[in-house]
């Protein structure tokens, strides 16, 4: 686990929207659905305010204490246009993070 500012690269857009990769911006509202981690990981996804039905970009790490420190310093560790974090263990639960609201 290393500084927040370490995971900046490593995220991922969530889903294939063609503005979104030429733009950076979406207007997107399909639902994500549940979200579940690959086994022994939790996925920390990263949320917009106006567009949450899904997140913006995501990515998997190690523990829940690493998710936590990611979603604790997001915006050093995201630099996306996002405003908070969520992350998901395998079965789905929230383990970190959370919505504003």
């Amino acid at each position: 686990m290393g500084p927040a500012a370490a995971y900046r690269t490593c995220w991922t857009r969530w889903g294939n929207d063609p503005l979104a990769q030429a733009r950076g911006v979406s207007f997107d509202r399909t639902p994500s659905g549940p979200i579940h981690a690959p086994p022994g990981h939790v996925r920390v996804c990263a949320y917009h305010t106006d567009f949450d039905e899904h997140p913006v970009c995501w990515l998997d790490v190690a523990s829940v204490a690493e998710a936590a420190m990611i979603c604790a310093d997001l915006v050093a560790a995201c630099g996306w246009n996002i405003d908070f974090a969520i992350a998901f263990d395998e079965a789905g639960e929230q383990v970190a993070g959370g919505a504003p609201y």
